[in-house]
């Protein structure tokens, strides 16, 4: 079986190691974190990142978009994708490398997902989405057809959005939301419908 290792000891890496194990291709065999807490992920030890250490696999376990962006430019590694057995899946879809997508999550005809995405448990992304990178989709929430979301977003948990939105990059869609129009790069939104409170800034 294949080693791989992960970087966050945070609570993202609890489900990243039950997800790789359910799989049965990779061997989690260590969880590095820059301060780690936990001695140990579901038996799998933390131990803090030394440069000397060679990753050949690397699973980046971090739910926040920027630092899982700042990890995946950090190391040249072999990013395996991860995707739960209860996925349901079309043929068509299209995903890039690092991305984990967690049980019961349903991507439909035509949707393409970038590099190092999350998808949670029990989203579901409709036909013809795209995803750019480091995208984050919280658990059950709803994205219609054609809708596009720019790189490093966050899909609030439970939010809706409606098809042929375009939301720009490093957006947050706050929990329960119900996108209605388009929202711009950086907008923090929330409500139904949503409407714009403040920007991020990276």
């Amino acid at each position: 079986m294949n080693k791989i290792s992960l970087y966050g000891a945070g609570g993202h890496a609890f489900a990243a190691v039950e997800l790789i194990r359910s799989l049965g291709l990779y061997d989690p065999i260590v969880v590095f974190d820059d301060q780690p807490k936990n001695g140990k992920i579901i038996e799998v030890p933390v131990k803090k990142y030394d440069a000397k250490m060679p990753i050949e696999s690397l699973c980046i376990s971090i739910g926040d978009n920027k630092i899982r962006k700042n990890i995946a430019l950090q190391f040249k590694a072999e990013y395996p994708n991860f995707v739960h057995k209860s996925v349901e899946i079309y043929p068509s879809v299209t995903i890039g490398k690092g991305t984990l997508i967690l049980p019961n999550a349903v991507l439909d005809a035509k949707v393409s997902i970038g590099d190092f995405c999350i998808i949670n448990n029990n989203a579901t992304v409709s036909h013809n989405v795209v995803l750019e990178d480091f995208v984050h989709i919280a658990i059950q929430a709803a994205i219609a057809g054609g809708v596009e979301i720019g790189e490093g977003t966050l899909i609030g948990a439970g939010s809706v959005i409606l098809p042929e939105i375009k939301i720009g990059k490093w957006a947050t869609i706050g929990a329960g939301a119900i996108i209605t129009k388009d929202v711009p790069d950086f907008a923090v939104v929330y409500g139904n419908p949503a409407k714009v409170i403040r920007y991020n800034t990276l």
